[in-house]
């Protein structure tokens, strides 16, 4: 999904939380985006969102993984 200068970066968080194993966002400036994202995690102090992390993609420079953490007891 592009990134949306109108949709708050918070939720792009929120969607990755609710989503199997996260989400995918493309964007020209992935380093840029990534401190934003960081930031407003940050911001929200919301702990939830720290199982959360961001990832550049190793086959597209222009997109960028929000990516749930596997916990040790989730493994198969």
């Amino acid at each position: 999904m592009p990134v949306d200068v109108k949709e708050p970066i918070l939720n792009y968080w929120y969607r990755a939380l609710h989503s199997p194993s996260g989400i995918e966002l493309n964007t020209s400036d992935p380093e840029g985006v990534r401190a934003r994202l960081y930031a407003v995690r940050r911001e929200a102090q919301d702990s939830d969102l720290e199982s959360i992390r961001i990832y550049l993609s190793p086959f597209d420079p222009t997109k960028l993984w929000l990516v749930k953490k596997v916990l040790q007891d989730e493994t198969p």
